[in-house]
């Protein structure tokens, strides 16, 4: 029977964590839950057109639940077949009956039509009517052309059931509900922070991020990714981890490690319902993007020569908004990654290639869906500067597009539940055209590519239309973010809480951005604070591209980057003078405090015995050798200079290196078994022992001088803790190298 006489009525339903942990004979039900199921159902988590959700499986026979309904109440359902029943179902219908006394309602009816298996079927009821009374809710389904003798299996997901209301949330005595918002975190993927019109742009291309985010929030003017593309990018700022600590060398390899917490396991712990929705394939649950998020999606991995085949800003906020209505009376972490920016350029706001915002017809032959082959050096434009304006017009296009439904995501929201949601925006990467040479993203650390917006928006506690000055990073996402939901920070993040500053109860943190290049090629990284920018590359690493695309990108690389290149991007924010090469002394200058950054970080991730030379003058030389107790495996370049000089015999390293400024030296590889000795002269004479920090490795121990340079001259050897390098054997993943072949990043 579905009534409950002589029991406490449930006021509302989450049919998941009623089911949980109860046992449920046939045609029984469990005191208290208001459930009665033909036979006992089962919690899975089945996978749709990509979207896995944790569901409730019945049989075909409906099912009941009984409560007392509080004011405003709204039925949430979602229902699919499991994968295998649509190798004989020819359609599923499901709808849902309100009962109370003599009263009956068909709330709704979901199907589908001729034959199709679509994704998730589902509503949202209104309850309200029916609010203070005692109900019964019927849920029905009917299989077309299913077998008799498949008539009582568990075929029918449900997922999620609930009845709730906006009330809900403002219970006293609501054991999950401490003074802590819920959570919404957009990211656009290849978003240029100066391509916003909240950053100034020439170009009014995100009116809804303006309006619902800018407007009523803060804008942070200096947020930078901590690398140049998406798989590492994410990584980094889910889990408030630099990532080349995480990551091993190969992308195809790249994900959030087992053992490494990512944001939305941090949520979900504190009691959070989390959502996951991932435009870009490059993130999977193979890869582990999918941890901590009770729904994930992301869209089903095609072959290469079928595209990219990831759902458009419409698609993904459709698939969005279900979850929403469904979530929104409790604690929620959701996050939607939109992709649109990122190449192809081409929308429906774009018409026969052209772009609304081009002030006249371009009468070139370059589309939006030329953009990889220009990058990859096949498809020559016939007039840059016209065709590289036309570029950006679409792309400014695709942010105009992206903007409207980040506007009706945020709209959708009852007011409400809006006043207590924190809100951020921000991009993963930027995006080049042209500025330094080069095209898309990936392999250059230019404000264009690092440099990205960050919105912030937390109604009564973020004061309207304000603006943050100072370097920030997306590890400091994590803390900000947890600490907004009354966690405790981690000891083993990067990154450190923003909202003492955000709500202008304390100055940011003067801490330097590093990013690093994290893909294909020699190490790239850089390090900003305080306006000042140093960007080292190291292209003395032997280096064979394996195929035409990295050997186009490697010669444009060799051609465009320097070795050190240091910018004040106060005075010149476009990065075309160079400090560095006009000014080497600058790069050294205790001010700046960005070499230590990058040293300091690459000290943490790189493995072998570093031998670095710093602070001698331009024009000296310093030579000299090291006797190891084994011969090395290999010597790695450190940012030497074309005319510095290592060989190795033996057990023994000899070394000849330039004077400048820069610390720059080699790396030696394998089971040393230590060093017997080391001799060093600048300019012919012997360095005083003060200048040779060494004492640590001869001693036989890892030395602790790895980041405290010394007063002057010198040079240093040490080997780092090995337990913080990352691991470099990470297996690769097929889906996500298909992903990273169908988007172009590698051949």
């Amino acid at each position: 029977m579905a009534g409950c006489s002589g029991r406490s009525l449930p006021g509302g339903l989450s049919l998941r964590d009623a089911v949980a942990g109860k046992s449920f004979a046939a045609g029984g039900q469990p005191a208290g839950s208001g459930l009665w199921f033909s036979r006992p159902p089962e919690i899975i988590s089945p996978t749709f057109e990509g979207e896995r959700r944790t569901a409730v499986l019945t049989s075909v026979d409906p099912w009941r639940w009984t409560g007392s309904l509080p004011p405003g109440a709204e039925l949430h359902a979602g229902v699919q077949l499991l994968p295998e029943a649509w190798q004989v179902i020819h359609g599923l219908r499901a709808w849902v009956v309100a009962k109370s006394g003599e009263e009956r309602e068909v709330l709704d009816v979901l199907k589908t039509a001729n034959g199709q298996t679509p994704g998730w079927l589902d509503f949202t009821a209104d309850l309200s009517r029916w609010s203070g009374r005692e109900v019964t809710l019927e849920f029905h389904a009917v299989l077309e052309g299913l077998p008799p003798e498949h008539r009582h299996s568990n075929l029918v997901a449900w997922g999620p059931v609930r009845v709730s209301s906006p009330e809900e949330r403002e219970r006293p005595d609501r054991p999950d509900r401490p003074d802590r918002p819920n959570v919404l975190f957009i990211l656009v993927d290849t978003l240029r922070f100066d391509h916003l019109t909240p950053y100034g742009y020439r170009r009014d291309t995100s009116p809804n991020i303006a309006r619902t985010l800018a407007k009523p929030g803060a804008v942070v003017a200096d947020a930078y990714s901590q690398a140049p593309w998406t798989l590492p990018s994410v990584a980094s700022y889910m889990t408030s981890r630099y990532p080349g600590e995480i990551l091993g060398s190969d992308p195809g390899a790249y994900g959030i490690p087992e053992g490494v917490e990512s944001l939305p396991e941090s949520m979900a712990k504190l009691g959070y319902e989390t959502g996951g929705f991932f435009a870009n394939k490059v993130l999977h649950s193979g890869n582990g993007f999918a941890r901590g998020f009770r729904t994930f999606y992301s869209p089903p991995s095609l072959p290469a020569e079928q595209g990219a085949g990831q759902p458009d800003a419409a698609e993904l906020t459709d698939r969005v908004l279900p979850w929403v209505e469904a979530h929104r009376n409790e604690p929620f972490f959701l996050y939607v990654h939109y992709i649109d920016p990122h190449d192809p350029y081409d929308n429906p706001e774009t018409v026969d290639g052209r772009s609304p915002f081009e002030p006249s017809p371009y009468q070139g032959r370059i589309s939006g869906r030329h953009v990889q082959g220009v990058y990859a050096g096949k498809i020559p434009l016939d007039d840059p500067e016209r065709d590289t304006e036309h570029l950006k017009a679409l792309y400014d296009s695709e942010i105009h597009y992206v903007d409207r439904f980040i506007g009706r995501l945020i709209d959708s929201m009852p007011p409400d539940v809006l006043a207590n949601t924190l809100i951020v925006l921000t991009a993963d990467h930027g995006e080049e055209f042209r500025e330094h040479g080069g095209w898309k993203h990936g392999f250059t650390l230019y404000e264009e590519q690092i440099h990205v917006p960050l919105l912030v928006r937390w109604d009564g506690r973020i004061p309207a239309g304000s603006r943050l000055p100072g370097t920030v990073r997306l590890l400091d996402l994590v803390p900000t973010l947890v600490g907004a939901a009354g966690g405790k920070a981690s000891p083993a993040w990067e990154g450190v809480s923003l909202l003492p500053a955000l709500r202008g109860t304390a100055p940011l943190p003067r801490l330097a951005a590093f990013a690093q290049h994290m893909m294909i090629g020699p190490l790239r990284a850089a390090a900003v604070l305080g306006r000042r920018k140093l960007i080292l590359f190291n292209p003395r690493t032997p280096y064979t591209p394996a195929d035409p695309l990295q050997a186009h990108l490697w010669t444009q690389d060799l051609g465009r980057l320097h070795r050190v290149e240091l910018y004040d991007l106060g005075r010149d924010a476009k990065e075309k003078n160079d400090l560095a090469a006009a000014s080497p002394g600058l790069v050294n200058q205790p001010i700046d405090q960005l070499q230590p950054v990058i040293h300091r970080q690459l000290d943490r991730q790189m493995p072998g015995l570093r031998v670095l030379a710093s602070g001698f003058p331009a024009g000296s030389r310093i030579a000299g050798s090291i006797v190891l107790g084994r011969p090395p495996t290999r010597w790695v370049s450190y940012f030497l200079a074309e005319d510095d000089r290592v060989e190795v015999a033996g057990n023994r390293v000899s070394f000849d290196l330039g004077g400048e400024t820069l610390e720059k030296g080699f790396l030696l590889e394998g089971d040393l078994a230590g060093v017997k000795s080391v001799e060093a002269r600048a300019d012919g004479r012997p360095l005083p022992a003060g200048q040779i920090l060494a004492s640590q490795i001869l001693a036989g121990r890892a030395g602790a001088t790895a980041v405290s340079g010394a007063r002057g001259p010198a040079l240093r050897l040490w080997l780092p803790d090995a337990r913080r390098a990352p691991s470099r054997d990470a297996t690769v993943n097929p889906e996500t190298e298909q992903s990273l072949r169908a988007l172009g990043y590698v051949q």
